[in-house]
């Protein structure tokens, strides 16, 4: 198996290779959000969401996990099992309704959004062929809701390096 293969395969231990992708994708926001706060970007003020914290908590925990999975499960019966189209084209379609679910487009948030997107879908549909969809759907949303947990502890830095304007 080449060395980039490996990242993505599930492997012998595929629930804890999914944290492990979801704990590594931490590091894309981490890295463009520094860079941006170095550059001396700033962002407007946020407004309220007017949701609860408990909602917030499980939405980003639980539903956009399963939600999103979902989707991605969809594309990619459409896109590889239905039409047959390439993996990298999967993934094309994948990116652009992740980023398409998380419109306004902006500097700050979109990058990063098509980063873990590629990585959601490529995991999918890696662990798909390797090992069915069941595996591939729960690996992939393990690997979200691993990140968002991740996202939800380090929201103190992000609203350090993402200070309003």
């Amino acid at each position: 198996m080449a060395p980039a293969a490996s990242l993505i395969e599930p492997g012998r231990r595929p629930w804890l290779k999914a944290l492990a992708i979801g704990a590594a994708l931490l590091l894309v926001p981490l890295i463009w959000w520094t860079v941006l706060a170095l550059a001396g970007t700033r962002v407007p003020v946020p407004v309220p969401s007017g949701l609860s914290t408990v909602l917030i908590v499980v939405a980003a925990l639980v539903i956009a996990p399963l939600l999103e999975t979902a989707v991605l499960a969809l594309l990619h019966w459409l896109t590889i099992m239905r039409i047959g189209l390439p993996r990298a084209a999967f993934v094309g379609v994948a990116v652009a309704a992740a980023v398409a679910a998380h419109l306004p487009l902006t500097l700050v948030r979109t990058p990063v959004t098509a980063t873990i997107f590629v990585v959601f879908a490529w995991q999918y549909a890696a662990w798909s062929a390797a090992r069915g969809w069941r595996i591939a759907f729960l690996g992939t949303a393990l690997a979200h809701a691993a990140y968002n947990t991740g996202s939800l502890a380090l929201s103190p830095l992000w609203a350090f390096l993402l200070r309003p304007a």
